[in-house]
């Protein structure tokens, strides 16, 4: 996906440094060029530092768009996003994406040894770092039990390697950069069931402390959320806690329904 207009930087101008690691929209408006739909429409949200918001809707209602916004990899121009006080589009994107950690649904893994897959995150970690990152995710047995250890090479893009242990090795990353803001993209899409819990629950600890958006289209774990949007055709139309919004027997309600006759 090609980039709209390129994000300028003045470099005469002081870059902004964060009061906190909180998020804000406000009436943001997103159209990608040539399109004649607005990809996001009127999207205000709130989320304070530390909270954990889940993002749901089915494909195309414009979740990916909201977190490529957030990253940069799209300007916007009608509304605001604000990052810890101040408009994202003055820090430079690369300073940006210094406090997010990503943890995605296509976990590109390179031609080259676990351990330097791992430190993609931070190339100047030490050894005992990315174990100690292994470790937490959870993955640490599994790639001990290789024939060459933190040294076997994940082969062409990770082929070797099952979904859930690509989702591990994609949180080992996160937790090695350590970034304040975490972003959670359809990280249980393709796993089993059984996998798709243990991941959650190795996310469930990665989320502590960080500011969190996990953008879903499946609906497990989003108990463990402090609120919930749900966004059809770019459009916010319901939000609220699990709890709430089954309550409210909306579209999640439906949605939730829907996977659990599935299941």
């Amino acid at each position: 996906m090609a980039g709209s207009e390129p994000a300028v930087h003045d470099s005469s101008t002081a870059v902004p440094v964060p009061d906190s690691f909180a998020l804000s929209f406000s009436h943001v408006d997103f159209t990608y060029p040539g399109e004649v739909r607005p990809a996001l429409r009127d999207i205000s949200i709130s989320l304070p530092a530390g909270k954990r918001l889940a993002i749901v809707g089915a494909n195309g209602a414009g979740k990916t768009t909201l977190t490529s916004l957030l990253l940069r990899f799209w300007d916007y121009k009608n509304g605001s996003i604000q990052l810890g006080g101040h408009e994202l589009r003055e820090y430079p994107a690369e300073v940006v994406r210094r406090y997010f950690a990503v943890v995605s649904q296509q976990t590109h893994l390179f031609h080259a040894s676990i351990a330097d897959n791992i430190r993609l995150a931070r190339p100047e970690a030490v050894q005992e770092e990315v174990i100690a990152a292994a470790q937490y995710a959870a993955i640490h047995e599994f790639i001990h039990a290789l024939p060459q250890g933190y040294e076997s090479l994940a082969g062409n893009n990770g082929k070797a390697i099952s979904g859930g242990q690509r989702q591990r090795l994609s949180i080992a990353r996160a937790l090695l950069k350590n970034a304040p803001i975490l972003i959670l993209d359809e990280p249980t899409v393709g796993l089993d069931a059984v996998t798709a819990q243990e991941v959650m629950a190795v996310i469930a600890d990665l989320m502590k402390g960080r500011t969190t958006i996990l953008v879903t289209h499946t609906l497990t774990g989003l108990q463990l959320m402090d609120e919930i949007i749900v966004l059809d055709q770019g459009q916010i139309v319901e939000q609220g806690t699990f709890e709430q919004l089954l309550i409210m027997e909306g579209l999640f309600y439906q949605m939730w329904r829907l996977q659990q006759d599935i299941i």
